[in-house]
Protein backbone atom coordinates (compact mmCIF):
# COMPACT_ATOMS: atom_id res chain seq x y z
CA UNK A 1 0.00 0.00 0.00
CA UNK A 2 1.78 2.99 -1.29
CA UNK A 3 2.17 5.56 1.90
CA UNK A 4 1.52 9.47 1.69
CA UNK A 5 1.99 12.58 3.86
CA UNK A 6 1.46 16.39 3.12
CA UNK A 7 3.21 18.97 4.78
CA UNK A 8 -0.47 20.94 4.64
CA UNK A 9 -1.38 18.51 7.43
CA UNK A 10 1.25 20.41 10.18
CA UNK A 11 -0.31 24.06 8.93
CA UNK A 12 -3.23 23.94 11.27
CA UNK A 13 -1.01 23.36 14.11
CA UNK A 14 1.47 25.96 13.54
CA UNK A 15 -0.77 28.75 12.63
CA UNK A 16 -4.06 27.64 14.82
CA UNK A 17 -4.84 30.39 17.48
CA UNK A 18 -5.97 27.91 19.95
CA UNK A 19 -1.96 26.48 19.76
CA UNK A 20 -0.73 30.46 19.74
CA UNK A 21 -2.94 30.83 22.92
CA UNK A 22 -1.59 28.24 24.72
CA UNK A 23 -3.79 25.58 25.20
CA UNK A 24 -2.43 22.80 27.64
CA UNK A 25 -2.53 19.85 25.57
CA UNK A 26 -0.98 21.44 22.35
CA UNK A 27 2.36 20.17 22.15
CA UNK A 28 1.20 16.61 23.27
CA UNK A 29 -0.65 17.16 20.62
CA UNK A 30 1.81 18.09 17.72
CA UNK A 31 4.50 15.48 19.45
CA UNK A 32 1.16 12.47 18.95
CA UNK A 33 0.96 13.79 15.69
CA UNK A 34 4.48 13.28 14.81
CA UNK A 35 4.54 10.32 16.50
CA UNK A 36 1.47 8.78 14.37
CA UNK A 37 3.29 10.01 11.17
CA UNK A 38 7.02 9.23 11.61
CA UNK A 39 7.07 6.36 9.61
CA UNK A 40 5.12 8.13 6.55
CA UNK A 41 7.89 10.86 6.48
CA UNK A 42 10.53 8.74 6.67
CA UNK A 43 9.52 6.91 3.49
CA UNK A 44 8.99 10.71 1.43
CA UNK A 45 11.02 10.52 -1.58
CA UNK A 46 14.45 12.81 -1.62
CA UNK A 47 14.25 15.75 -3.36
CA UNK A 48 13.84 16.17 -6.71
CA UNK A 49 17.44 16.83 -8.59
CA UNK A 50 16.92 20.56 -9.07
CA UNK A 51 16.99 20.81 -5.17
CA UNK A 52 20.61 21.26 -4.45
CA UNK A 53 22.43 21.67 -1.26
CA UNK A 54 23.98 25.08 -1.95
CA UNK A 55 26.58 24.15 1.30
CA UNK A 56 27.61 20.70 0.29
CA UNK A 57 31.65 20.47 -0.09
CA UNK A 58 32.95 18.58 -2.60
CA UNK A 59 36.76 19.09 -2.28
CA UNK A 60 38.19 15.72 -2.64
CA UNK A 61 38.54 13.32 -5.32
CA UNK A 62 36.24 11.84 -7.70
CA UNK A 63 35.66 9.86 -10.85
CA UNK A 64 34.17 12.11 -13.20
CA UNK A 65 32.56 10.63 -16.98
CA UNK A 66 31.44 12.23 -19.57
CA UNK A 67 29.47 10.82 -21.95
CA UNK A 68 28.85 12.06 -25.32
CA UNK A 69 25.53 12.40 -27.54
CA UNK A 70 28.17 10.89 -29.89
CA UNK A 71 29.03 7.47 -28.17
CA UNK A 72 27.33 7.91 -24.74
CA UNK A 73 27.91 4.31 -23.80
CA UNK A 74 31.65 5.17 -23.96
CA UNK A 75 32.35 8.03 -21.58
CA UNK A 76 35.54 9.20 -21.65
CA UNK A 77 36.90 9.47 -17.81
CA UNK A 78 39.07 12.14 -15.75
CA UNK A 79 40.60 12.13 -11.94
CA UNK A 80 38.05 15.68 -10.68
CA UNK A 81 40.60 17.37 -8.04
CA UNK A 82 38.29 19.92 -6.35
CA UNK A 83 39.33 22.34 -3.98
CA UNK A 84 35.82 24.53 -2.57
CA UNK A 85 37.02 27.77 -0.17
CA UNK A 86 34.68 31.08 0.71
CA UNK A 87 36.49 34.30 -0.20
CA UNK A 88 36.55 37.63 2.13
CA UNK A 89 33.28 38.32 0.46
CA UNK A 90 31.73 35.24 1.53
CA UNK A 91 31.49 33.84 -1.98
CA UNK A 92 32.01 30.22 -2.53
CA UNK A 93 34.55 29.06 -4.99
CA UNK A 94 35.78 26.08 -6.91
CA UNK A 95 39.40 24.74 -7.64
CA UNK A 96 39.73 21.46 -10.17
CA UNK A 97 41.88 19.99 -11.92
CA UNK A 98 40.66 17.10 -14.36
CA UNK A 99 43.59 14.29 -14.80
CA UNK A 100 42.42 12.74 -18.02
CA UNK A 101 42.25 8.46 -17.78
CA UNK A 102 43.66 6.29 -20.71
CA UNK A 103 41.45 4.04 -22.08
CA UNK A 104 41.40 1.67 -25.37
CA UNK A 105 39.23 2.02 -27.88
CA UNK A 106 35.49 0.35 -27.28
CA UNK A 107 36.59 -0.03 -23.46
CA UNK A 108 34.90 1.60 -20.18
CA UNK A 109 37.05 -0.15 -17.81
CA UNK A 110 40.51 -0.35 -19.27
CA UNK A 111 43.35 1.01 -18.36
CA UNK A 112 42.28 4.24 -16.88
CA UNK A 113 45.67 5.53 -16.17
CA UNK A 114 46.64 8.76 -15.61
CA UNK A 115 47.13 10.17 -19.06
CA UNK A 116 48.36 13.63 -20.57
CA UNK A 117 48.67 16.74 -18.63
CA UNK A 118 45.46 18.13 -16.23
CA UNK A 119 42.85 20.18 -17.14
CA UNK A 120 42.85 23.15 -14.37
CA UNK A 121 40.23 26.27 -13.79
CA UNK A 122 40.43 28.31 -10.36
CA UNK A 123 38.01 30.75 -8.58
CA UNK A 124 34.49 29.06 -10.13
CA UNK A 125 32.01 30.79 -8.08
CA UNK A 126 28.89 28.00 -6.72
CA UNK A 127 25.85 29.32 -6.46
CA UNK A 128 23.23 27.54 -4.61
CA UNK A 129 24.61 24.39 -5.60
CA UNK A 130 24.92 25.18 -8.87
CA UNK A 131 28.14 26.60 -11.42
CA UNK A 132 29.37 26.61 -14.70
CA UNK A 133 32.72 25.62 -15.92
CA UNK A 134 33.56 27.45 -19.33
CA UNK A 135 36.45 25.90 -20.55
CA UNK A 136 37.38 27.23 -23.64
CA UNK A 137 39.08 25.25 -25.71
CA UNK A 138 40.62 22.29 -24.54
CA UNK A 139 43.02 19.53 -26.20
CA UNK A 140 42.68 15.70 -24.98
CA UNK A 141 45.05 13.17 -25.75
CA UNK A 142 43.75 10.33 -27.94
CA UNK A 143 44.89 8.13 -25.54
CA UNK A 144 41.91 8.94 -23.32
CA UNK A 145 39.67 8.83 -26.12
CA UNK A 146 37.52 5.59 -26.30
CA UNK A 147 35.12 6.27 -29.32
CA UNK A 148 38.39 6.66 -32.24
CA UNK A 149 41.66 6.83 -30.45
CA UNK A 150 42.35 10.18 -31.66
CA UNK A 151 43.43 13.56 -30.36
CA UNK A 152 40.42 15.62 -29.26
CA UNK A 153 39.98 19.17 -29.92
CA UNK A 154 36.76 20.76 -28.30
CA UNK A 155 35.17 24.00 -27.41
CA UNK A 156 32.78 23.12 -24.12
CA UNK A 157 31.12 24.42 -21.32
CA UNK A 158 30.25 22.30 -18.24
CA UNK A 159 26.51 23.64 -16.51
CA UNK A 160 27.12 21.74 -13.12
CA UNK A 161 24.73 20.81 -9.98
CA UNK A 162 25.95 19.39 -6.55
CA UNK A 163 23.41 17.19 -5.38
CA UNK A 164 25.61 16.39 -1.80
CA UNK A 165 28.62 16.32 -1.20
CA UNK A 166 29.85 12.86 -2.86
CA UNK A 167 27.93 13.59 -6.24
CA UNK A 168 27.60 16.40 -8.62
CA UNK A 169 26.41 16.10 -12.34
CA UNK A 170 25.28 18.18 -15.35
CA UNK A 171 25.12 18.67 -18.62
CA UNK A 172 27.66 19.26 -21.36
CA UNK A 173 27.67 22.05 -24.09
CA UNK A 174 30.43 23.21 -27.05
CA UNK A 175 31.78 21.50 -30.35
CA UNK A 176 34.08 18.86 -31.10
CA UNK A 177 36.49 19.89 -34.05
CA UNK A 178 38.66 17.20 -33.97
CA UNK A 179 39.17 14.10 -34.90
CA UNK A 180 35.11 14.91 -36.00
CA UNK A 181 33.10 17.92 -35.64
CA UNK A 182 30.09 17.05 -33.96
CA UNK A 183 27.91 19.37 -31.42
CA UNK A 184 27.82 18.38 -27.83
CA UNK A 185 24.22 19.56 -27.12
CA UNK A 186 22.57 16.79 -25.27
CA UNK A 187 25.95 15.65 -23.46
CA UNK A 188 26.15 14.93 -19.88
CA UNK A 189 28.94 14.59 -17.06
CA UNK A 190 28.12 13.18 -13.68
CA UNK A 191 31.36 12.72 -10.59
CA UNK A 192 31.25 10.02 -8.10
CA UNK A 193 33.36 10.48 -4.81
CA UNK A 194 36.23 8.56 -4.63
CA UNK A 195 37.56 7.19 -1.09
CA UNK A 196 41.05 5.67 -2.56
CA UNK A 197 41.76 7.41 -6.72
CA UNK A 198 43.80 4.18 -6.74
CA UNK A 199 40.34 1.99 -6.76
CA UNK A 200 37.85 3.04 -9.67
CA UNK A 201 34.22 1.67 -9.87
CA UNK A 202 33.70 -0.76 -12.50
CA UNK A 203 30.07 0.87 -12.82
CA UNK A 204 30.59 4.22 -14.20
CA UNK A 205 28.05 7.04 -13.58
CA UNK A 206 27.14 9.07 -16.71
CA UNK A 207 24.24 11.60 -15.84
CA UNK A 208 22.33 12.89 -13.27
CA UNK A 209 19.86 10.41 -13.40
CA UNK A 210 22.55 7.82 -11.87
CA UNK A 211 22.86 5.85 -15.07
CA UNK A 212 25.93 3.87 -15.41
CA UNK A 213 28.29 1.63 -17.98
CA UNK A 214 30.91 -1.37 -17.77
CA UNK A 215 32.45 -3.26 -19.81
CA UNK A 216 30.91 -6.68 -20.45
CA UNK A 217 32.52 -9.71 -19.08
Amino acid sequence: MSRSFSVLGLLPLLVSPVVLGGCPDSEAKFNEFLDNTKDDRDFMPPPPPDVMPAQADISGDFLLAVSTVIAPDLPMQFIATNTMTVDENGDTLLDTCLQPLSLMQGKVNMPREPIGDPLCYEGIPIVEGKFDVDAGEVNVTGEANPVTGGEIVATLKMIGSIIDENFYCGDIEGDVSSPLVADLKGSTFAAVRLEDPAMLPLDVTKNCSGDTIRDME
